[in-house]
């Protein structure tokens, strides 16, 4: 139930993340909910399609269709005065938040399913950060592959650091909490002090 609450929050603020982008204003209502369930769901999307699970996680359990779709309502109509105090700052906290939590968890259910620690982390790594992408796909904006900031990153990184704290015998508990909290201050840091890659790892 924990676990669910969580990712049920999480999902809120994917989707509010995409609903209240200025790049929305002057679409209709139909297309910006869209844009947020996409944004909310396309990445756990991607990871089950590709895992070939048989079903989609929100195929399976409705609680997160439900979820995007209705966040994304809201938000249409509460975006405007959402922009007016600047909720854009909590939803950039909440969207570092969330990729921590999906990433870590399903980088942890994967590890306790026997999955290699290299899939168990690209699975992580895609559920956080897919939804983003299409979401920038969608409103022509630079995504994560045509741009130099540091997105995935702290997301890979941290999905390692749990599996190496759990080939050292860490708890499974521990371990989490020390992971999810390594990407949401890493990622907050990136995005405060806006640090991109070096040039000496970009391609010339």
């Amino acid at each position: 139930m924990l676990i669910h609450t969580i990712e049920i929050i999480c999902i809120v603020a994917f989707a509010l993340s995409a609903v209240i982008s200025e790049a929305n204003i002057g679409k209709d209502i139909v297309s910006v909910m869209v844009l947020g369930w996409i944004t909310a769901l396309g990445g756990g999307t991607v990871r089950d399609i590709i895992l070939s699970t048989g079903q989609v996680f929100w195929i399976r359990d409705p609680s997160y269709f439900w979820t995007a779709l209705i966040t994304s309502f809201i938000g249409f109509f509460l975006a405007p005065h959402l922009r007016k105090i600047k909720a854009e700052r909590l939803i950039v906290v909440l969207d570092a938040i969330g990729i921590a939590m999906f990433s870590v968890l399903v980088t942890k259910n994967m590890v306790a399913e026997h999955y290699a620690g290299y899939v168990a982390v690209t699975m992580g790594m895609i559920t956080a950060v897919f939804g983003g992408v299409l979401r920038d796909v969608i409103l022509a904006r630079p995504t994560m592959f045509n741009n130099t900031e540091f997105y995935a990153s702290p997301v890979i990184i941290g999905c390692y650091l749990y599996i190496l704290q759990i080939k050292f015998s860490i708890s499974p508990n521990i371990a989490t909490l020390t992971s999810i909290s390594f990407i949401i201050i890493v990622r907050m840091y990136i995005v405060i002090k806006k640090i991109t890659f070096p040039n000496w790892l970009l391609l010339k």
